[in-house]
Formats: structure tokens, sequence, C-alpha cells
């Protein structure tokens, strides 16, 4: 998969680019603020429909413009072109076509534009919350499963639903006699979709922590197994072999806790509580690991979830580093570089053009950004 050029409108800082690319090594070099990041985030943005960093559309819009547009051209595995275009507004309308077809729900772009992002979230995924690791395995397996993304996004639709009413209730704004049918239709909505999200992780962790593994093998200066072990909050029980039994257990624990969650006024059992452990030769890096290590670690699980596009999808999905040499030493960056452009096409952003300086792979393209302007360098 390959994005050839883009032409941009009115994106963040970005007033008017067009650009085409390397199918190889793309490298963007400017100082922080200048711009390189809001170039990445546009190219990503049809990936699912939304920022990588989580903004709101309106706030990808450059100051004082009414709207912000975007047009690409890309070229899947088997060498066909597509054009791909979104434009959003102040107003809140929104459009995205993919070759002249209207893309009304995120959920329909999965697998038409695949791309994993390392960026200075990514050194934190090993030491970080477990909020992050979450965010990793979601990303992971909504890139090639949209059903998974189907769930994910009624779970999280339902969880808003049950949480607004435990807060009515712990505040005393209506009785569980007028509401506890309805809490008992959420309870079930969520195990409905709260059975499918874990199984779906638990399969997709047991297939990519070895693959972590070899990469983190191919990355690290010293020996070692890492490994990637799922940790939910709700545990599986033995004698639920069905997703119709495991959905009734779920259904019991969160009406079991119902009481509870009243008290509280959230949410105390599902994915969402869930955890990703980290270990090399069996023991947690979080806790034990050196800052060397949990980055190692860290970079090894994004390359895998990379591997895991192309097993799922036979698609080899557009690799994206935003600052992300400046967190490794010189053997590592220079192993992740050469390992990463050998497959996929490449896009580099950094603030330190040594971290690229000696690396000239074939075909490689660079630009200076400043201020918002782009500019080609030899």
């Amino acid at each position: 998969m390959r994005l050839l050029d883009a032409t941009l409108l009115d994106f963040r800082n970005l007033a008017e680019v067009q650009l085409s690319f390397s199918a190889g090594v793309n490298v963007l070099i400017g100082a922080n603020g200048q711009g390189k990041t809001n170039l990445l985030e546009a190219l990503n943005y049809l990936a699912l429909g939304r920022s990588f960093r989580g903004a709101r559309d309106e706030d990808l819009i450059r100051f004082g413009a009414e709207g912000s547009h975007g047009r690409f051209r890309m070229s899947d595995d088997r060498n066909e072109e597509h054009d791909l275009e979104f434009g959003f507004d102040r107003s809140g309308a929104r459009r995205v076509h993919i070759d002249g077809e209207t893309i009304a729900r995120k959920i329909d772009l999965v697998g038409r534009l695949v791309t994993v992002v390392f960026d200075p979230q990514t050194v934190e995924l090993v030491r970080g919350g477990p909020e992050g690791r979450r965010r990793w395995l979601d990303q992971g397996i909504s890139g090639v499963d949209s059903s998974y993304l189907s769930h994910l996004q009624s779970y999280a639709r339902a969880l808003r639903q049950k949480t607004c009413l435990l807060r009515d209730l712990r505040r005393r704004v209506v009785t569980i006699a007028r509401v506890g049918d309805d809490l008992a239709a959420w309870n079930v909505e969520l195990a409905h979709h709260a059975a499918p999200i874990m199984e779906r992780r638990a399969s997709w962790l047991a297939e990519c922590s070895p693959i972590a593994g070899v990469a983190h093998a191919n990355l690290a200066t010293t020996a070692g197994a890492l490994e990637a072990h799922y940790r939910p909050q709700v545990e599986r029980p033995a004698k639920s072999p069905s997703r119709d039994h495991f959905e009734e257990e779920l259904f019991r624990v969160f009406d079991y806790i119902g009481e509870d969650e009243i008290r509280r006024g959230r949410c105390l059992a599902g994915p969402q509580m869930d955890d990703v452990e980290i270990t090399l030769n069996g023991v947690g890096l979080r806790t034990f690991g050196s800052r060397g290590e949990t980055r190692t670690a860290a970079v090894a699980l994004k390359l895998a979830q990379a591997e895991m596009v192309y097993r799922t999808r036979n698609v080899r999905p557009v690799l994206f580093f935003d600052d992300i040499f400046s967190e490794l030493d010189k053997d590592r960056s220079g192993e992740l570089q050469e390992r990463t452009s050998t497959d996929h096409q490449v896009f580099i952003a950094t603030a330190r053009s040594e971290d690229v300086a000696q690396w000239h792979p074939e075909g490689r393209r660079t630009w200076i950004v400043e201020q918002g302007r782009i500019t080609e360098t030899s």
C-alpha cells in the first residue's frame, strides 16, 4: 500500500500543500511546531476517519479558515490506484469520498487505507497506564476487523448511557424503581458487545505476542524473550465455552456489582478496564524494566501490529514515524529504519536531521517544514 500524492487546504497550519511521495522513504525535517506532525495527521485521517491525535474535526481547520479539505491518490497492494478525499467545516458538515463513493460511516473505511503510527506516545506504551495498551489493542484490531470496530462503538455508546443512569441514581435524580429495567437492559447490551470484544482481544494478542517477540529480538541489544499477556478485568470462566454462555456470565457480573456501581456513580467492570502485561524473560517491564528496555519493547509491539495487518489482510500498511528516533539509540534507530523500509512505504518526521543523516535508501525524498511551508530538498 502506497500514498502517491496529496493536496491539502487549510489543515491546521498547512494553508496549501501539494506533494508527490516516494514509494519508499519520505522524510520531513523541521523544528517542533512547524507542521511536520500536522502533515502526518492529515495523511492518516482516512485510515479511520479521524485524527490519530484525538483532535476534533473543527480543531483541524486552519485558524481563520471556514473549512479544511484533503485529496489523496494511493496505490493498493495490487497496484490499483484509488482517489481518497475528505472535507469538513466549522458548521459540523463532513464528507468522505473514496473513488467518488460517499462514505457515511467510519466503519466503512476499515481496510481502505491502512497505517501504523509510531509517535511519542509509543515509547510510553509499556511504561504508561493501561489505557494506552487498550488503545494499541483496539487500533490494531479495528484497522483490520470492521466487526470488532462495530462492537467497540456499540459498547462505548451503551457504556455512556449506563454511566449517565448511574450518575443520576447516585445523585438521586431518579430512583432504582423507576430505571431498574433500563439499567438491566444496558447490562444486557454491554454483555452482548463485551463478549466478542474480549474474545477478539485474546485471540489477536495470542497471535501478535510471538511476532512482537521476534521483532524485539531483532532490535534489542541483549537477549530476552518478550511476551504480551492479555489481562481482562473479568476473567472468562472455564465453564463458558460458547459466546452465549460468556455473555450470560458477563451479565451476571454486571448485575451483581450494580449496587456498588450506583454508590460510586460509574461502571466498575468490562473491557474498558482490561490491560496487557508486557514481560521480558517473565518479568513485568512496566514495573521492573529500564527505560531502554521499555522503549524497545514498545517499538516491537507496534512492529508486530504492522505485521498483523499483513497476515490478516495481505496488505503492507504505510508506516509513520513522528519524532520517534530521538527516543532510541543510534543502533536501534538504524535497525528500525532498515527493517521497516524494506517492505513498507515510510514517512519520517524529525526535528533532528542527524537522525536520518547516514541513511540514504534508494528513492528517498526529503522536505524541510517551516511555518507550514513544505519545501523539497536534495
